[in-house]
């Protein structure tokens, strides 16, 4: 899954995926990774959602885009 976002006239785009037992949350801009992976175990989501109610993924992706604000990620 992705969502886009705009910051600074760009569209980053923030994809989701479940790689090696883990919610992996990346952001790209013109289809490059800008920043690193935000990652939590599939163990750990599921105890955050107990707890929560809420996805870790929703929450690790939440955490990309505020990095990305500010000014936080790999620029040319």
């Amino acid at each position: 899954m992705s969502r886009k976002f705009e910051h600074e006239g760009k569209t980053f785009e923030i994809r989701e995926a479940v790689l090696n037992n883990c919610y992996a949350v990346r952001v790209f801009l013109d289809n490059k990774p800008v920043s690193p992976k935000y990652s939590a175990t599939l163990e750990v989501g599921h105890d955050y959602f107990s707890q929560q109610q809420a996805r870790i993924v929703d929450e690790l992706a939440k955490t990309a885009e505020s990095d990305i604000r500010n000014g936080l990620y790999f620029q040319d």
